[in-house]
């Protein structure tokens, strides 16, 4: 699956303190900015992946380079009380491409994004922008039979690009979580996705819980795919630090989607997800409450080609 839950968090000065040395049109911006930044930090997305009569696990895919076309929007409101509500919408679109190769317990995948144009905007501090360029070398991870991930390296990032391209939310929520058995229609498995980021911007800590099930064969241009609907719970925590002061950041919410499957070549050819998210964000030394928070958001992954 692919990153879509984008969460954000910042911080401010310490307690009563606040007010007095920021005026409120400058902490909230401060606040927003600081949101972009944790935006970009975690995700929560849709899973993929099914198998044929020898079983439903990650195998060699035939071919074994492809190229994947991914697609992203979220949509975030913050309530900020007497200092009005604010929203907040970021995009992406990326071509990624993708080898496979035999590894140790699985697989290695190799992933070089190949074009990206990824931004977030909000009303009080302008928008930030990243781009292909601002990723230096490919994003390396194996991944076992049944799905999960294991990062071998990760590329450095440039400045928005470490926030809104997440190359380790890349390597765990692009590809589905499989049973690794034989399953038929009708057959469901329920897996853990979980990580956690640090970097110089913040630390998130994302977990979700996936319900899959197999709901039969589909016909797609011509090729027999397997038709696989997921829906899951979502926690995401985050914290970091804005002009000395700390904020913190909560949410919780649903995702689903669909994934369609070829058993054939062994390979994931689309993922369609939504994602519907509610928290807040919450500045303890500022001394006002916890602002709520809602995040509503589409995501799409589709293999080139079909």
């Amino acid at each position: 699956m692919q990153p879509v839950t984008w969460i954000a968090l910042t911080s401010h000065r310490p307690a009563s303190r606040a007010v007095a040395h920021f005026p409120r049109r400058k902490s909230m911006k401060n606040v927003a900015a600081s949101i972009l930044i944790l935006l970009g930090l975690s995700a929560c997305a849709g899973p993929g992946g099914v198998a044929p009569s020898g079983g439903l696990m990650y195998r060699l895919p035939e071919p074994s380079t492809v190229v994947y076309l991914t697609e992203s929007r979220s949509d975030i409101n913050i309530d900020a009380a007497g200092m009005g509500s604010f929203g907040m919408r970021g995009t992406s679109e990326a071509t990624v491409g993708v080898t496979f190769t035999p590894g140790t317990d699985g697989l290695q995948v190799t992933a070089t994004v190949q074009k990206l144009a990824a931004s977030m905007t909000q009303p009080m501090g302008g928008s930030q922008s990243a781009s292909e360029a601002d990723i230096d070398g490919d994003i390396v991870f194996s991944l076992d039979r049944r799905g999960k991930a294991q990062v071998i390296s990760l590329p450095p990032a440039r400045g928005a690009a470490e926030q809104l391209a997440n190359p380790l939310g890349f390597v765990h929520e692009l590809f589905p979580r499989l049973p690794g058995a034989v399953v038929g229609a009708g057959a469901t498995w329920t897996d853990t996705i979980q990580y956690q980021s640090q970097t110089s911007q913040g630390d998130v800590s994302s977990s979700v819980v996936v319900v899959y099930t197999l709901q039969g064969d589909t016909i797609v241009g011509g090729a027999s795919l397997l038709n696989i609907a997921y829906e899951g719970k979502a926690d995401v925590q985050g914290a970091t630090m804005t002009e000395g002061m700390q904020v913190l950041q909560s949410m919780t919410g649903t995702v689903s989607g669909i994934v369609l499957w070829d058993a054939s070549r062994s390979l994931l050819v689309a993922d369609e997800g939504s994602q519907n998210m509610t928290g807040a964000v919450e500045v303890p030394g500022a001394g006002i409450p916890p602002m709520p928070m809602s995040m509503r958001g589409t995501s799409s992954t589709r293999l080139q080609g079909g």
